[in-house]
Protein backbone atom coordinates (compact mmCIF):
# COMPACT_ATOMS: atom_id res chain seq x y z
CA UNK A 1 0.00 0.00 0.00
CA UNK A 2 2.51 2.72 1.56
CA UNK A 3 4.61 1.74 -2.44
CA UNK A 4 1.74 2.40 -3.80
CA UNK A 5 1.20 5.93 -2.56
CA UNK A 6 4.53 6.65 -2.82
CA UNK A 7 4.71 5.83 -6.69
CA UNK A 8 1.50 7.74 -7.40
CA UNK A 9 3.25 11.39 -5.27
CA UNK A 10 6.75 10.46 -6.97
CA UNK A 11 4.65 9.78 -11.15
CA UNK A 12 2.87 13.61 -10.35
CA UNK A 13 5.50 15.25 -9.87
CA UNK A 14 6.86 14.26 -13.30
CA UNK A 15 4.41 14.30 -16.66
CA UNK A 16 5.01 15.01 -20.01
CA UNK A 17 4.35 18.86 -20.46
CA UNK A 18 3.31 18.05 -24.01
CA UNK A 19 1.07 14.63 -23.85
CA UNK A 20 0.74 14.71 -19.86
CA UNK A 21 2.42 10.76 -20.21
CA UNK A 22 3.92 9.85 -16.54
CA UNK A 23 7.49 9.61 -16.43
CA UNK A 24 9.97 8.50 -13.74
CA UNK A 25 11.98 12.20 -14.36
CA UNK A 26 12.62 15.19 -16.60
CA UNK A 27 9.81 17.27 -18.57
CA UNK A 28 9.09 15.90 -21.99
CA UNK A 29 8.75 12.32 -22.67
CA UNK A 30 11.28 11.11 -25.39
CA UNK A 31 8.20 10.57 -28.03
CA UNK A 32 7.19 14.23 -28.09
CA UNK A 33 11.33 15.25 -28.10
CA UNK A 34 11.87 12.94 -30.99
CA UNK A 35 9.09 15.14 -32.76
CA UNK A 36 10.67 18.29 -32.68
CA UNK A 37 12.44 18.76 -35.66
CA UNK A 38 15.67 20.59 -34.68
CA UNK A 39 16.96 23.49 -36.99
CA UNK A 40 20.81 22.52 -38.90
CA UNK A 41 22.62 25.92 -39.74
CA UNK A 42 22.11 29.50 -38.64
CA UNK A 43 20.58 32.22 -40.63
CA UNK A 44 23.50 35.06 -41.51
CA UNK A 45 21.20 38.68 -41.89
CA UNK A 46 23.69 41.50 -44.07
CA UNK A 47 22.75 44.97 -43.97
CA UNK A 48 24.67 48.19 -43.28
CA UNK A 49 27.72 46.67 -43.83
CA UNK A 50 27.76 44.16 -40.79
CA UNK A 51 26.64 40.87 -40.64
CA UNK A 52 24.69 39.09 -37.83
CA UNK A 53 24.75 35.22 -36.92
CA UNK A 54 20.95 33.62 -35.91
CA UNK A 55 20.77 30.32 -34.72
CA UNK A 56 17.14 29.26 -33.93
CA UNK A 57 16.53 25.24 -32.19
CA UNK A 58 13.34 24.81 -33.97
CA UNK A 59 10.74 25.74 -36.03
CA UNK A 60 7.67 27.97 -35.25
CA UNK A 61 4.86 24.97 -35.26
CA UNK A 62 3.63 21.89 -33.74
CA UNK A 63 4.73 21.34 -30.17
CA UNK A 64 7.30 24.05 -29.77
CA UNK A 65 4.76 26.40 -30.75
CA UNK A 66 2.46 25.14 -28.36
CA UNK A 67 5.25 25.65 -25.55
CA UNK A 68 6.06 29.24 -26.46
CA UNK A 69 3.02 30.28 -26.57
CA UNK A 70 1.82 28.67 -22.87
CA UNK A 71 5.12 30.58 -22.02
CA UNK A 72 4.15 33.64 -23.25
CA UNK A 73 1.23 34.30 -22.61
CA UNK A 74 -0.10 31.91 -19.82
CA UNK A 75 2.50 32.03 -17.18
CA UNK A 76 3.61 28.23 -17.75
CA UNK A 77 6.95 28.87 -16.63
CA UNK A 78 7.69 25.07 -16.74
CA UNK A 79 7.67 25.70 -20.10
CA UNK A 80 10.17 28.54 -20.28
CA UNK A 81 12.69 25.90 -18.63
CA UNK A 82 11.79 23.88 -21.12
CA UNK A 83 12.47 26.10 -24.14
CA UNK A 84 15.34 27.73 -22.10
CA UNK A 85 17.04 23.71 -22.21
CA UNK A 86 16.73 23.50 -26.09
CA UNK A 87 18.43 26.99 -26.18
CA UNK A 88 21.44 25.71 -23.82
CA UNK A 89 21.64 22.03 -26.12
CA UNK A 90 22.17 24.35 -28.98
CA UNK A 91 24.94 26.49 -27.60
CA UNK A 92 26.53 23.68 -26.63
CA UNK A 93 26.07 21.66 -29.67
CA UNK A 94 27.24 24.34 -31.95
CA UNK A 95 29.98 25.42 -29.62
CA UNK A 96 28.87 29.01 -29.26
CA UNK A 97 30.89 31.74 -27.73
CA UNK A 98 29.90 34.55 -26.24
CA UNK A 99 30.92 37.18 -22.84
CA UNK A 100 27.78 37.92 -21.72
CA UNK A 101 23.95 37.94 -22.59
CA UNK A 102 21.39 40.08 -23.12
CA UNK A 103 17.94 39.88 -24.40
CA UNK A 104 15.08 42.19 -26.44
CA UNK A 105 13.02 44.26 -24.48
CA UNK A 106 9.31 45.16 -24.02
CA UNK A 107 7.72 48.44 -23.67
CA UNK A 108 7.06 49.97 -20.42
CA UNK A 109 3.16 49.38 -21.19
CA UNK A 110 3.62 45.92 -22.25
CA UNK A 111 6.18 44.94 -19.62
CA UNK A 112 3.38 45.97 -17.21
CA UNK A 113 0.04 44.66 -19.03
CA UNK A 114 2.26 40.88 -19.06
CA UNK A 115 4.05 40.87 -15.84
CA UNK A 116 7.30 39.84 -17.48
CA UNK A 117 9.19 39.52 -20.14
CA UNK A 118 9.95 35.98 -21.60
CA UNK A 119 12.95 36.92 -23.44
CA UNK A 120 14.66 37.74 -20.31
CA UNK A 121 13.54 34.86 -18.13
CA UNK A 122 15.28 32.76 -21.08
CA UNK A 123 18.45 34.50 -20.81
CA UNK A 124 18.65 34.26 -17.07
CA UNK A 125 18.58 30.79 -17.44
CA UNK A 126 20.94 30.21 -19.99
CA UNK A 127 23.30 33.02 -18.11
CA UNK A 128 23.13 31.12 -15.23
CA UNK A 129 24.14 27.47 -17.01
CA UNK A 130 27.15 29.20 -18.23
CA UNK A 131 27.64 31.61 -15.20
CA UNK A 132 28.17 34.41 -17.60
CA UNK A 133 26.58 37.98 -16.77
CA UNK A 134 23.01 39.18 -18.07
CA UNK A 135 23.24 42.83 -19.58
CA UNK A 136 20.12 45.12 -19.42
CA UNK A 137 21.21 47.36 -21.97
CA UNK A 138 18.49 47.38 -25.05
CA UNK A 139 15.11 49.96 -24.23
CA UNK A 140 12.49 49.36 -26.17
CA UNK A 141 11.23 53.39 -27.32
CA UNK A 142 8.36 53.09 -29.39
CA UNK A 143 4.93 50.63 -29.56
CA UNK A 144 4.98 48.46 -32.85
CA UNK A 145 2.09 47.02 -34.36
CA UNK A 146 1.69 43.57 -33.46
CA UNK A 147 3.69 41.96 -35.77
CA UNK A 148 1.78 38.65 -37.04
CA UNK A 149 -0.10 39.39 -40.31
CA UNK A 150 2.26 41.82 -41.70
CA UNK A 151 4.50 41.41 -44.63
CA UNK A 152 8.35 41.02 -44.59
CA UNK A 153 8.63 44.83 -45.57
CA UNK A 154 6.00 45.90 -43.39
CA UNK A 155 7.63 44.44 -40.63
CA UNK A 156 11.28 45.82 -40.76
CA UNK A 157 9.30 48.99 -40.94
CA UNK A 158 7.33 48.43 -38.22
CA UNK A 159 10.41 48.08 -35.53
CA UNK A 160 12.56 50.37 -37.36
CA UNK A 161 13.76 53.03 -34.90
CA UNK A 162 11.99 51.51 -31.67
CA UNK A 163 15.27 50.41 -29.68
CA UNK A 164 17.86 52.19 -27.98
CA UNK A 165 20.81 51.10 -26.38
CA UNK A 166 21.45 51.82 -22.88
CA UNK A 167 24.63 51.22 -20.65
CA UNK A 168 26.62 50.83 -23.38
CA UNK A 169 29.79 50.30 -21.70
CA UNK A 170 29.27 46.81 -20.55
CA UNK A 171 29.37 45.59 -24.14
CA UNK A 172 32.17 47.56 -25.81
CA UNK A 173 34.41 44.78 -27.09
CA UNK A 174 32.23 41.73 -25.66
CA UNK A 175 30.26 39.14 -27.76
CA UNK A 176 26.85 39.10 -26.81
CA UNK A 177 24.40 36.81 -27.21
CA UNK A 178 20.99 38.39 -27.71
CA UNK A 179 17.92 36.06 -27.02
CA UNK A 180 14.51 36.32 -28.08
CA UNK A 181 11.56 33.86 -28.51
CA UNK A 182 10.66 34.05 -32.27
CA UNK A 183 12.43 34.48 -35.35
CA UNK A 184 10.38 35.62 -38.73
CA UNK A 185 12.30 37.95 -40.69
CA UNK A 186 14.62 38.75 -38.00
CA UNK A 187 13.75 42.75 -38.14
CA UNK A 188 13.37 43.48 -34.38
CA UNK A 189 16.37 41.07 -33.56
CA UNK A 190 19.13 42.88 -36.37
CA UNK A 191 17.89 46.55 -34.99
CA UNK A 192 18.75 45.31 -31.36
CA UNK A 193 22.34 43.64 -32.50
CA UNK A 194 22.72 46.85 -34.94
CA UNK A 195 22.87 49.42 -31.90
CA UNK A 196 25.15 47.35 -29.98
CA UNK A 197 27.07 46.80 -32.42
CA UNK A 198 27.50 50.39 -33.49
CA UNK A 199 27.81 51.26 -30.02
CA UNK A 200 31.24 49.32 -29.86
CA UNK A 201 30.35 45.47 -29.60
CA UNK A 202 32.86 43.13 -30.90
CA UNK A 203 30.17 40.38 -32.13
CA UNK A 204 26.14 39.62 -31.68
CA UNK A 205 24.78 36.32 -32.27
CA UNK A 206 21.40 36.22 -32.10
CA UNK A 207 19.55 33.13 -30.63
CA UNK A 208 15.64 32.28 -30.36
CA UNK A 209 13.39 29.35 -29.42
CA UNK A 210 12.15 29.01 -32.69
CA UNK A 211 12.17 30.08 -36.29
CA UNK A 212 8.85 30.56 -38.19
CA UNK A 213 8.77 29.89 -42.06
CA UNK A 214 7.71 32.19 -43.87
Amino acid sequence: MCDAIISIVYTYEYKCELCKEYLEEGDICEECRSKIKLCKFPIVLNKNNYSVRCYSTSYYSGDIAKLILNFKYKSNFRCGDILAKFMIELIEREKIQFDAITFVPMTKSALSKRGYNQSKILAKIIAKRFRLPVVDCIDKVKETKDQIGLDSEERWSNVSKSFRLKNSKKIIGQSILLVDDVFTTGATTYFCAGEMIEKGAKDVIVLTVAKSRI
